[in-house]
């Protein structure tokens, strides 16, 4: 069996030079998309162009936003309740919702957490070594 010359390839394909394409690529620092993707107006910006825009032959000037600012808060001074809650959300933030376990294992180990594991827990996310993981490991399950 002839052996084979050192400088000799070994058989199979490689794949092309790695100079194919070079004076195609893109320049370091150059992007490929310098506009970046092409902004399409969504319904969102619809919307917010025409509720700025001033209602047609309305005698105080009013935009379509203001126009509906007052009809919300008209409905909620007569009782709306759903008016009220809409115009409480956007101006003061939607109030917290009470979360309630079924199993008290959880309930009552962050009632024993101290204040230093409560805010070690708030800025890392560490639980105390105590903590019950899985809703296991705690002996006052009530």
């Amino acid at each position: 069996m002839p052996k084979m010359p050192e400088n000799k390839q070994k058989t199979g394909f490689r794949g092309p030079s790695p100079d194919v394409g070079k004076p195609y690529q893109w320049k370091k620092g150059q992007s490929g998309n310098p506009s970046g993707r092409p902004k399409s107006k969504t319904l969102s910006d619809a919307y917010r162009n025409k509720l700025e825009e001033p209602v047609p032959n309305d005698s105080e000037g009013r935009t379509w936003a203001e126009l509906i600012a007052e009809a919300q808060v008209r409905d909620a001074v007569r009782g709306n309740v759903q008016a009220a809650r809409e115009i409480a959300d956007r101006t003061e933030g939607r109030a917290r919702q009470a979360i309630e376990f079924e199993d008290k294992t959880f309930a009552n180990a962050f009632e024993r957490m101290t204040r230093e594991e409560l805010e070690r827990y708030a800025a890392t996310g560490q639980l105390p070594d105590w903590f019950p993981r899985n809703g296991v490991n705690d002996t006052d399950n009530q």
